[in-house]
């Protein structure tokens, strides 16, 4: 039997658009006997909320059963859809995957392990699936195990499950098992997969093709990699980041294709740029706007954006203020000419006088400390979202994980925005990501070599508020993504004032972040979408058992 993989990239609510695409996708492999899809191809991933709507369920019916009709004469298709599910059952639908033959639908396959973790929460939209069924499809018998389904040997993080759906199909005949999946991005995430299936095809004595969604959806990315494990160990992949429908089985070995592994920064990059580019796709939206500061992270936004959207539609926004030097100001120019893309200046110090002497008989005379730090801040971003709204663009907040982490950033000011690419990103992985030879001459030395610095205030530099970028990535990555204590994080030998200080900043930022544009997730733990944490609640007690409480974060 001649399996073809078609991994394409869908939108959430496209139902005809998704239709066409595997039409499309079917047509080019005419000569495969199966072909099959993502999870949930047909209506998108992840569709939320959107499955509790009658009218939703309806559509998707409709569809996958024009679908049918449209694959007559053509290979066998398994595809990911909704299945309305029985009476008295609490959820209305199936995460399913319908059989299509002879253009009909004859047979479903319903999800069986339902995620509750990290991103995921589909016991509280779908209805579990009952008993396994195997399928004959082209003289074989065929498994389906959708997703997580298949996500039950012993990975970190994964919760215990009392059934075990890829053994019971084993069991009941199946020679080979199909894997629908819509399986999410983060850094490292693809080899875990890779040598998850790997492990699960020798462990079951079988085939084991796996269809990776691809695409960014809102937060989150998928990065496709979809791949045929065999028994033997050996595995045969797609590429990560990119649409491809293939006929798998005739190309194995038993390593990665040379290509298929790239190192985690690159595979960061090619994940943000992909993100953006669907954001901004499957939204309607046709242009961003960016604040160039001279610094780091609004280079890299700005970089990304360029290779995600294409020059043309990047604006470049120079704002400089106060206490902006002239070396940040050319550095922004100087971006902008290396991208290729429209740079325009507005100063914001008349604005900001004006503030000043507006509120100085309520605030006073001399310096305000973080309230005029701010201020600077609050004017910038209401002349970015100006220019939004005037131009019909998506304006990119350029704040990177580490500041807004420990809450290094205002309210209204630079976290205003439609998006945040670098939300998830460390600091250090900013600089790595615009060191890429991919990537070089695209951001001036000159940003890459000063120290970071907001320029709110005289001689400002990051350094003053902050531990150096190194010291405070390693703290938060510790308590974060690896979800120590304080007194686990101290006990590794780091500074004891310092880790106080910045997990008290962690913890009384939590409403800054509440109020951040949507977080391009390449963590396992990511802002918004991944981490959940109440923002009333004790920081005493459990959390910091007697260490002392230091100052709150910048408001």
């Amino acid at each position: 039997m001649r399996i073809a993989i078609g991994q394409i990239n869908t939108t959430v609510g496209d139902l005809v658009g998704n239709r066409d695409r595997i039409v499309d996708a079917v047509d080019s492999v005419a000569s495969a006997d199966l072909v099959v899809f993502p999870e949930l191809a047909i209506c998108g991933y992840p569709p939320l909320d959107l499955v509790t709507r009658p009218d939703f369920i309806a559509a998707v019916e409709r569809v996958t059963v024009d679908l049918a009709r449209k694959l007559s004469g053509k290979p066998t298709v398994v595809v990911g859809t909704l299945r309305r599910s029985q009476d008295g059952t609490a959820r209305p639908v199936h995460n399913s995957a319908a059989v299509i033959e002879g253009g009909r639908i004859v047979g479903y396959s319903d999800k069986i392990l339902l995620p509750t973790y990290d991103v995921f929460d589909e016991a509280r939209t779908f209805e579990p699936g009952g008993a396994v069924e195997v399928h004959q499809i082209c003289g074989r018998q065929v498994g389906i195990a959708i997703c997580e389904d298949l996500w039950t040997d012993s990975v970190p993080g994964q919760p215990g499950y009392s059934r075990d759906p890829g053994q019971e199909l084993v069991d009941a005949g199946a020679e080979i098992i199909l894997c629908p999946s819509a399986s999410p991005f983060h850094r490292g995430k693809s080899a875990v997969r890779r040598q998850l299936f790997i492990d699960q095809a020798t462990h079951f004595g079988v085939d084991v093709v796996l269809a990776n969604l691809i695409g960014g959806n809102t937060e989150l990315i998928f990065d496709g990699a979809s791949l045929l494990a065999t028994p033997d160990g050996s595995v045969e992949m797609l590429p990560a980041f990119s649409e491809e429908v293939r006929i798998v089985g005739e190309q194995r070995s038993a390593t990665p294709p040379t290509g298929a592994e790239i190192g985690e920064v690159e595979e960061i990059s090619d994940a943000l740029i992909l993100g953006i580019r669907d954001y901004f796709l499957k939204c309607g939206i046709d242009r961003a706007v960016i604040g160039l500061s001279g610094g780091i992270d609004s280079a890299v936004t700005a970089l990304l954006a360029v290779k995600a959207l294409g020059a043309s539609k990047v604006l470049g926004v120079g704002m400089p203020g106060p206490f902006s030097s002239e070396g940040s100001l050319e550095d922004a120019r100087d971006l902008a000419r290396r991208l290729g893309i429209d740079f325009e200046e507005v100063s914001i110090d008349p604005v900001y006088r004006t503030f000043r002497s507006t509120m100085e008989p309520l605030l006073g005379t001399g310096e305000w400390g973080v309230a005029q730090e701010n201020l600077q801040a609050r004017i910038r971003g209401t002349v970015l979202m100006t220019i939004s709204n005037r131009e019909s663009a998506l304006v990119l907040a350029t704040g990177n994980k580490s500041e807004l982490s420990v809450g290094y950033c205002t309210l209204y000011g630079d976290m205003c925005g439609g998006l945040a690419p670098l939300g998830d990103v460390r600091k250090r992985e900013v600089y790595a990501i615009a060191q890429l030879e991919r990537h070089k001459g695209c951001v001036p030395e000159a940003t890459l070599d000063k120290p970071p610095s907001a320029e709110l205030a005289p001689h400002q530099r990051d350094e003053d508020s902050l531990p150096p970028y190194d010291q405070l990535d390693e703290v938060l990555e510790a308590w974060i993504e690896g979800r120590q204590s304080a007194r686990d994080i101290l006990a590794n030998g780091s500074d004891a004032e310092m880790v106080e200080r910045v997990v008290q900043l962690i913890e009384s930022s939590e409403h800054k972040r509440r109020q951040s544009a949507p977080i391009l997730r390449v963590s396992p733990q990511a802002f918004g979408i991944g981490r959940r944490v109440p923002i009333a609640r004790s920081l005493d007690g459990w959390q910091f058992d007697g260490l002392d409480r230091t100052e709150p974060s910048r408001i």
